[in-house]
């Protein structure tokens, strides 16, 4: 299924969310809205390390894996944020 970066941002800015770098004992952050994750992950690397942002829904977690969230990094960066 293919990205939709901008709807993701929005659909899910006030679901709990996680950031997770694929490093060796890096604890997951957790946030309040997907763009305030990837904004974390913007600032801290995200953009150039292995990473995985997760958003907790009732029924189910969906899982954005290192290109998804270079993808919702650009998207922040194009709304200017």
């Amino acid at each position: 299924m293919a990205l939709d970066p901008i709807k993701a941002l929005s659909d899910y800015s006030e679901a709990d969310c996680t950031v997770q770098f694929w490093i060796a004992d890096a604890p997951a952050v957790e946030f309040r809205s997907l763009q305030a994750a990837v904004s974390y992950a913007k600032n801290n690397g995200g953009r150039w390390q292995e990473i995985e942002i997760t958003v907790h829904l009732p029924r189910e977690d969906i899982v954005y894996a290192t290109d998804k969230v270079h993808q919702l990094i650009d998207a922040l960066r194009l709304r200017g944020q």
